[in-house]
């Protein structure tokens, strides 16, 4: 089964979907590569215009596989491949939306973080656990000041625990949410 599945939605709008649901899509560097590619290809299309980044199953993304984070001949590899990724969702020339449910935690949040907009489904938990064990998020630290007024905001007291997209929503961390069970309506807009 593809780790990395594409959706095309109109011919300006791509879907990529993580497809590991029995690991909550869990990111080896499998999965890594195929997202890579999926980006790259997609941005060599000139008629695409939008790029939408979800997860299959119960969670967007929960960071890395820990059973292959485990291995240490692959730790360096790994770690090049999602800075690869985040930088390679940053630069593309498409708007880039992560649509967010269950969890997006660590190497998670991070993707999400690289993306343009998010829309976070209520109940939907973000949060960087590194923060926990004295470690800073130092791979999405870019993609973290972007979105958010100050560093307070992203390592206050809170972030000793995995934020609700409700309050990520009023850090900025995630831009638009939608109200619960209304993917299809017009999201709010989370300063109103």
């Amino acid at each position: 089964m593809p780790v990395v599945l594409v959706e095309k939605q109109t011919p300006q709008i791509r879907a990529i979907v993580l497809n590991r649901p029995e690991r909550r899509n869990a990111l080896t560097l499998e999965l890594l590569n195929e997202l890579n590619a999926a980006i790259k290809v997609a941005s060599e299309q000139p008629q695409e215009r939008v790029l939408i980044l979800r997860g299959a199953g119960a969670a967007f993304c929960t960071g890395l596989d820990l059973k292959e984070a485990a291995d240490q001949t692959k730790a360096h590899a790994t770690a090049e491949m999602v800075a690869k990724t985040l930088i390679t969702l940053s630069q593309t020339r498409l708007i880039t939306i992560a649509a967010v449910h269950g969890a997006a935690v660590a190497g998670g949040a991070g993707i999400m973080s690289a993306c343009d907009f998010v829309i976070a489904a209520e109940g939907t938990k973000i949060g960087y656990p590194e923060v926990r064990r004295g470690l800073v998020a130092g791979l999405v630290m870019t993609f973290l000041r972007r979105g958010s007024r100050s560093s307070h905001d992203i390592f206050a007291p809170t972030s000793w625990r995995t934020k609700h997209a409700r309050v990520a929503a009023r850090l900025r961390i995630d831009r638009r949410q939608p109200r619960k069970g209304n993917w299809s309506g017009q999201p709010r807009c989370c300063s109103e």
